[in-house]
């Protein structure tokens, strides 16, 4: 069934998990990602629901032709990530959601020890597996941003950066505080109960925010190693390489969202201290480089680059 409507609803026919996945410019890599996912379909584990956002390459066009067991949702414009989980979420009637980006692959028996997981751990929210990123090794869990850990992370000093881990495939569960957005596994009655994604971010921190709500309402964030998945990093719009300081668009997204969320859970006044703190660290780095005569990397002046002390522009 293809819907171009707002969250095309979707009847409880036993079926456990819908996939919601968000694409924008994913003509590429979403005929690699949907095949594995029909395949969890055709087995009655998940239903799926594609958000596209207004993709410019036909991405949509392409999702309704190839694949008419998608509810597909053409979002008016492009909304984001966290708005285009939340209104693909507005057609979820299943007990669990399966959020995800068009360039992550994840087959059905990954999926299955997902739902097994959170079906044994009654006070678990979310779980996320372990998501290979091509040749930069596994995806890090752990590890929330804070005021200090950003000023830390700015002076170069190891021990003073957020603690995190990567997920190994075939690790143990373990819990955590923080799950990469890219593909991860909750209930759907915890989305509901915190409102799903903050609509103000519209790229970037959005689920370290949902993560940071989630444990504040109780529930519980785990990785699971003994459950795999794929992310093609660049092969859709979204990155999650934090260094960004071109400038660029969506450097621009990622500054001004980890702006708001600092302000959001620590305060103004912090979030501008530790903003000011990053400056002063970076400024001190490239004055030592150059005292030293070592190559210039021009920290200060990148970062000067994009957005400061600017929270993100509202969408109507």
């Amino acid at each position: 069934m293809s819907t171009t409507g707002k969250g095309g609803e979707m009847a409880d026919d036993g079926v456990p998990v819908t996939a919601v996945m968000v694409s924008y410019a994913s003509s590429r890599i979403i005929g690699e990602s949907l095949p594995p996912l029909r395949s969890a379909y055709k087995e009655g584990l998940l239903r799926c629901i594609v958000v596209d956002n207004a993709s410019p390459d036909g991405t949509a066009d392409r999702v309704a032709r190839d694949h008419p067991w998608v509810n597909l949702v053409r979002s008016p414009g492009n909304l984001g990530y966290g708005r285009g989980c939340n209104l693909g979420f507005e057609g979820v009637r299943t007990p669990y959601v399966l959020f995800m980006n068009a360039d992550v692959i994840i087959g059905p028996d990954a999926i299955r020890e997902l739902l097994v997981f959170l079906q044994s751990h009654e006070r678990a929210g979310m779980v996320a597996p372990a998501t290979q990123l091509g040749r930069f090794g596994h995806q890090f869990s752990g590890g929330t941003l804070t005021p200090w850990s950003l000023v830390g992370m700015a002076t170069g000093i190891r021990g003073l950066r957020p603690k995190q881990r990567p997920v190994r495939p075939g690790e143990d569960p373990f819990k955590t505080d923080w799950l990469c957005g890219a593909v991860m596994l909750a209930r759907s009655e915890a989305i509901r109960e915190v409102g799903g994604f903050d609509p103000r971010f519209f790229l970037y921190f959005e689920e370290t925010d949902l993560c940071r709500r989630l444990r504040a309402a109780g529930w519980e964030l785990w990785a699971a190693g003994t459950a795999q998945a794929a992310h093609y990093l660049g092969m859709s719009a979204r990155h999650v390489d934090p260094s960004l300081a071109e400038g660029d668009c969506l450097s621009d997204h990622f500054y001004r969202s980890r702006y708001y969320y600092l302000s959001k859970h620590y305060g103004a006044l912090a979030a501008a201290a530790s903003e000011t703190g990053e400056l002063v660290a970076k400024g001190s780095r490239d004055l030592l480089r150059a005292l030293l005569r070592r190559p210039a990397k021009h920290e200060l002046r990148n970062r000067l680059k994009a957005p400061l002390f600017r929270w993100p522009e509202r969408i109507a």
